[in-house]
């Protein structure tokens, strides 16, 4: 594996390019990294075993593919409880109110701490 940082690969992108599609390359950037992934299915999704770790602990008659909802593939939306909530309060009228609209960062600030 080979980490490297945001400013080598704007540097020398082709190198670092051509070189994940032999070994793994990882960019630094700040705290977090980003890996290189090569591919030649653009639509192929890519998932880390914490993903999978989560996606297994939803009970199995529960489990719905997430992507099919939500393209970030968010865990919540891979369990059909949390789905079969939402379209719950999306066809409930009484469950559409809007309880409090917030404006700025001051009044959320302000609301969370009321809470």
């Amino acid at each position: 594996m080979k980490v490297i940082t945001t400013r080598e690969i704007r540097s020398e992108t082709k190198l670092y390019f051509e070189l994940a599609e032999k070994e793994r390359v990882v960019v630094k950037r700040g705290k977090k990294f980003v890996n290189l992934i090569v591919s030649d299915e653009p639509d192929r999704i890519f998932l880390d075993e914490n993903w999978v770790k989560g996606f297994m602990e939803i009970p199995a008659e529960y489990r719905i593919n997430p992507f099919e909802i939500s393209p970030s593939g968010d865990l919540y939306y891979a369990d059909r409880r949390n789905v079969e909530r939402l379209k719950e309060a999306i066809s409930d009228p009484e469950q559409r109110k809007v309880v409090k609209t917030v404006k700025n960062k001051a009044e959320l600030q302000t609301f969370l701490e009321s809470l």
